[in-house]
């Protein structure tokens, strides 16, 4: 009776111990191995909660279908935001003429493409609301935005998504991506991060920013737009200190705050940020998405054995307030943007497991006490 008692204890205690383990998502399986130097996951010091990986090549490659992505950083509501490893071709940011404007008072003036990512009715403000106009320059002169978005994005959004399969589809999430026209001479990376983030657009694909590519460096050189801009010793051999750089000259969605309205951030194939015409389809395109803070991965993040999606954590959503004595104690609560986590149904039910086996325990103690005592008796 007592082995009987114990085996089903450890059978119940080992089924148990499992789906707690797997509840834990994958941003914060990823921070344990936060490093401060070399390549790897570091914290981002220009943006708080959030988490960068940086250098030559960090084990940050992800496998979603049959592509490979790079994780560029695990954000503070645990979606994680990833980059194609390499470019599915070349093609112009905004084709020519497509937008263009002969009104001076209009955003696209130029022939030669519009540094527009959105339209006037997809693009927001740093606080979500839609804008109808930005400024070429950072805190110009206000010009018109047009009716529709940049060709890239068009392609990115309808052909290249629905060409995803279902599995990767549901895992893309919807977010604000930051679209402000940034500085080419700015030597604070803090400040080109507010430049891009006056001016958001929601959606699913867009390209890395700027300051994405600046971030991803572990050269102590490269610490701003303008060091990319500039500096020699900064983006020569640019593949030993940073792993977004590729020599097929691709795009950002930072548009260049300069008095034209065409020019976009690219990556030059020896490695520095400079900007282009947007009409440019010499350029290659390496597409960004976010994936959902439910995600989980196994694998080591090699090239060799990248990460892959294993299974999903149960989603947290906010819920209607309820009056306060009526609010439902397993009710989510969201304060301030931050994600509490909560047990899902099967973290609940192996907790219930798990107090199962520990009575079980506690009752096989308690009888090998009182058979122990019987034979003493005897």
């Amino acid at each position: 009776m007592k082995k009987i008692f114990l085996g089903f204890t450890i059978l119940l205690l080992s089924i148990s111990f499992y789906p707690v383990k797997a509840m834990e998502k994958t941003a914060d399986i990823l921070k344990k191995n936060i490093v401060t130097e070399g390549d790897g996951l570091y914290v981002d010091s220009t943006i708080d909660g959030r988490y960068i990986y940086k250098g030559a090549n960090p084990n940050n490659y992800i496998k979603l279908g049959d592509d490979l992505y790079r994780i560029i950083s695990l954000e503070k509501d645990g979606t994680i935001k990833v980059i194609k490893k390499d470019s599915i071709g070349n093609k112009a940011w905004d084709k020519e003429n497509a937008r263009y404007s002969t009104n001076s008072d209009d955003f696209c003036t130029s022939k030669y493409g519009c540094k527009s990512w959105g339209s006037s009715i997809t693009t927001l403000d740093s606080a979500g609301n839609n804008v109808t106009q930005m400024p070429w320059e950072v805190n110009g002169t206000l010009k018109n935005l047009p009716d529709k978005e940049a060709s890239l994005n068009t392609y990115l959004n309808n052909d290249f998504y629905n060409s995803l399969s279902d599995e990767v589809k549901s895992l893309v999430v919807e977010k604000e991506w930051n679209i402000g026209p940034t500085a080419y001479n700015q030597t604070n990376l803090s400040e080109s991060i507010k430049e891009e983030s006056i001016y958001k657009w929601k959606g699913k694909v867009a390209l890395m920013n700027a300051t994405d590519y600046v971030k991803s460096s572990t050269n102590s050189a490269c610490t701003s737009v303008n060091a990319y801009w500039n500096a020699s010793s900064c983006y020569n051999n640019s593949s030993t200190h940073n792993y977004l750089f590729s020599n097929n000259d691709p795009w950002t969605v930072s548009p260049g705050a300069s008095s034209h309205a065409n020019y976009v951030f690219c990556v030059s194939g020896v490695g520095d940020l400079y900007s282009n015409y947007a009409s440019n389809s010499g350029y290659g395109v390496r597409p960004a998405l976010y994936l959902s803070a439910k995600t989980t991965l196994s694998g080591e993040g090699s090239e060799a054995d990248p990460y892959k999606v294993e299974k999903y954590v149960e989603e947290v959503k906010e819920e209607p307030k309820a009056e306060e004595n009526n609010i439902d104690k397993n009710e989510v609560k969201v304060d301030n943007a931050q994600v509490v986590e909560v047990p899902s149904t099967s973290a609940q039910m192996s907790i219930i497991i798990a107090s199962i086996g520990i009575i079980f325990v506690s009752l096989a103690v308690i009888i090998t006490k009182k058979m122990t005592k019987k034979e003493i008796n005897k």
